[in-house]
């Protein structure tokens, strides 16, 4: 029958006795090793000088602690020239010198703690049998022999933060075995041409556009390819644009007014088609002829009635509160009883019941709803000053900040007053999308967006040429990103820069810096994202670490973990 080895005693050792207490087992044993010798010179020796106990502990049974009480023999070294006259028998294969715990239980410890770090290894040794310290498990840690690695042939190479915005570090990442090599205390462009030339035969180097790292490989592996990270191209990309399209609100907003137009038109066409040749009603169905959408008043019943039902609610618990707090409970009993929080239980004490809330179409309160026929009247007969105006109306019971009032004045500046004093959301213009989302439009690719998405960006490149340029270029860059079509890249420089479009101009230029490692992105398969996974992993285990994760810890248990 096949027995697991670990659990078997070395021949070297005699059991004299074995002890089952409620703390676990102890086991005691005897030293029997015939082949004594001299740590410093080797000469072996058979007389005793005298014996004393060790006491190791050892790989549980069944979660029972076990403990070996060891008799240990003391030798007279016999060679006149060794400075060592007495010395104690070593237990090779058991313990190391000075050691409280057995090979074998060392190794075992050392294990959970590169898995799970100091807190967490020691709960669960100590669950199994192995009570420890934290701080044992990361002295195994740094213990722990180094992890042989052979150099990649395509390297990794990313930056990730031990205290972010402050101190930052580099990981290698092995892109074809898909494993760390190495991690370095620091991003600066010596620590990694210090390692590539301590490790020689890296032939490809996927870095970010930074030039740190560039400048480091280039001293480090003058050899190798740089390759340009693709997700960082992208996000350039993706700023250029945002960039572009900020100085484009106006043609923002009309390519969304044109569309809003072309979608009501074509909704209004379906409508029609859809219609019955019958001119009687259908009750909620028909409107003047024309279908619209089926019962919108039952649906705005709806939501008010939801709306009632939760000032109900509210107001319940205000009521509840109030008389808890009139019967003198406090504030945290309140909040227990009623359901509701500390904040929530102190804002009903200090306000008065809870109100119904009136808002714009945009989801917004207008505080100023009330005063703005008052507002409107007292421009027509010449007053423009804001302050001016938010003392009357403060006057009147308004009870914000004059923030407000400027924002209505600077509106009816730039827009002027309404001729039949219509309400303020009227003088708004419809706003277009944010900068940001239109610059991820370009960047998604075409089969992914939808009709009103293609719809919207053909109306928003007939705005402008200048858009139209910028759309189309970066639409191509894309497509030579994604098909992996660099020989193509040189004449997009050229038209980039001849664009007449001042960011794609700066983004071309900058691309020509780096042109190599751009082009052989553009040209080659091999990509940093794993890199990035690699970095999640390393947080992770930094977390783990409950704030003692050094980086010579994080090094060792990362690259074993591997």
């Amino acid at each position: 029958m096949a027995t697991d080895a670990s659990f078997l005693l070395p021949p070297s050792l005699h059991v004299a006795a074995l002890l089952l207490g409620d703390d676990g087992v102890t086991i005691r044993a005897v030293s029997e090793a015939t082949d004594v010798r001299c740590p410093i010179c080797g000469e072996p020796s058979d007389r005793v000088h005298s014996r004393y106990e060790r006491m190791l502990g050892d790989l549980p049974w069944a979660r029972f602690a076990v403990r070996f009480h060891l008799q240990v023999r003391r030798f007279f070294c016999d060679n006149p020239a060794c400075p060592r006259e007495i010395f104690a028998e070593r237990l090779a294969g058991i313990a190391e010198v000075f050691a409280h715990r057995t090979d074998r239980q060392r190794d075992r410890l050392t294990d959970l703690a590169l898995a799970l770090g100091g807190e967490e290894g020691a709960r669960l040794a100590a669950k199994h049998g192995m009570p420890v310290s934290p701080d044992t498990l990361l002295r195994l840690i740094r213990r722990a022999p180094e992890a042989e690695r052979p150099t990649p042939s395509v390297l990794g190479v990313d930056d990730w933060a031990i205290h972010r915005g402050l101190t930052y570090g580099t990981i290698l990442i092995d892109l074809e075995r898909h494993r760390p090599v190495d991690v370095l205390p620091d991003r600066s462009s010596e620590s990694l041409a210090a390692w590539l030339k301590a490790h020689p035969g890296v032939g490809v180097i996927a870095r970010d556009r930074g030039g740190t790292y560039a400048e480091g490989a280039r001293a480090g592996a003058p050899d190798a390819i740089q390759v340009a990270d693709r997700w960082h191209l992208v996000d350039n990309l993706a700023d250029v644009l945002e960039d572009f399209f900020r100085s484009k609100g106006v043609c923002l907003k009309a390519a969304a007014a044109l569309l809003g137009e072309h979608a009501q038109g074509q909704a209004e066409a379906r409508n029609d088609e859809a219609a019955p040749p019958s001119s009687e009603s259908d009750g909620d169905e028909v409107y003047q002829g024309k279908r619209r959408h089926p019962q919108p008043e039952r649906w705005r019943e709806r939501a008010e009635e939801a709306a009632n039902e939760g000032i109900a609610r509210r107001r319940e618990k205000y009521d509840q509160a109030r008389a808890l707090h009139a019967s003198g409970a406090s504030v945290a009993q309140i909040a227990r009883t009623v359901g509701a929080s500390r904040m929530t239980i102190y804002k009903y004490l200090r306000e008065g019941p809870p109100q119904r809330k009136r808002h714009s179409v945009h989801g917004k309160q207008r505080v100023l709803e009330p005063y703005e026929p008052y507002l409107l009247n007292r421009w027509s007969e010449g007053c423009r000053m804001a302050t001016v105006l938010w003392r009357e109306i403060r006057a009147q019971g308004f009870g914000h900040s004059v923030s407000n009032v400027q924002r209505f004045v600077a509106e009816l500046r730039r827009e002027g007053p309404p001729a039949d004093n219509r309400p303020r959301t009227a003088l708004t213009k419809p706003h277009g999308p944010p900068p940001r989302l239109v610059g991820a439009l370009v960047l998604r690719r075409p089969e992914k967006r939808t009709d009103e998405q293609r719809a919207y960006l053909t109306l928003l490149s007939a705005q402008d040429p200048a858009i139209a340029t910028t759309v189309a270029l970066a639409e191509d860059f894309l497509v030579m990103l994604r098909r992996r079509a660099g020989e193509r890249f040189p004449d997009w420089l050229a038209k980039a820069e001849a664009s007449g479009v001042e960011e794609l101009a700066r983004f071309a230029g900058k691309l020509r810096a780096d042109h190599d490692a751009v082009q052989a992105r553009l040209t080659l398969r091999h990509s940093n994202g794993q890199t990035e996974g690699h970095v999640t992993k390393l947080k992770l285990v930094k977390r783990q670490g409950y704030g003692r994760a050094r980086v010579d810890l994080l090094r060792k248990r990362l690259l074993r973990a591997a």
